[in-house]
């Protein structure tokens, strides 16, 4: 059973990286056999079909970033370093690891996904736009951020500015330009 296990989360971390390469709709599960060297038949046993591994992938991500904003929160109860820290972190896995965002990659993809993938996603901007809204209302209740309006609007806007950034970075090649657009971001927040 343990065996079992690993495949199936082989499968999910190297269709995670597929994916963020290629999207959804260009990503199959040959480009997975190619990688871990097993056959389809193997693939199709833990995920039946593509929409259940492309859920399985998103639901896997939406961990992993629940993680890290768990571990910003636990560094920091302060509103203006967590967000430093936010910016910081991403900067740095565009910089070093070539990261993006697999969630945004698939908002472009979204008219597309299959229903239960595209749950997923969603859910993801939601989680996003939970946690900044979290966050600005303490930096604002502490003095730190001035906003007007509702805290849960500005913080769509953080994360729509964010993902931008992170767009902007891919397309240029240049993860300075992510980091460069997000400190303005925070900045703005601080006036």
């Amino acid at each position: 059973m343990k065996t079992q296990v690993n495949t199936a989360q082989q499968i999910i971390e190297i269709s995670l990286t597929l994916m963020i390469e290629r999207g959804y709709n260009a990503f199959s599960y040959a480009d997975i056999t190619e990688r871990l060297e097993i056959r389809k038949a193997s693939i199709h046993y833990h995920f039946p079909n593509k929409s259940d591994l492309g859920r399985a992938v998103v639901v896997y991500y939406r961990a992993l970033v629940q993680q890290s904003l768990n571990q910003i929160e636990q560094t920091s109860d302060n509103p203006r370093r967590q967000l430093a820290m936010y910016i910081e972190q991403v900067h740095k896995q565009l910089k070093e690891d070539n990261f993006f965002c697999l969630c945004t990659l698939f908002a472009a993809e979204l008219p597309t996904l299959p229903e239960n993938v595209r749950d997923e996603v969603q859910g993801y901007f939601r989680d996003q736009a939970t946690w900044f809204s979290e966050l600005l209302t303490s930096g604002r209740t502490k003095g730190i951020f001035t906003f007007g309006g509702d805290p849960q609007i500005e913080a769509q806007s953080v994360v729509a500015a964010m993902q931008g950034a992170m767009i902007a970075a891919r397309t240029y090649q240049d993860p300075e330009r992510f980091r460069a657009i997000a400190l303005q971001v925070s900045s703005d927040l601080q006036k």
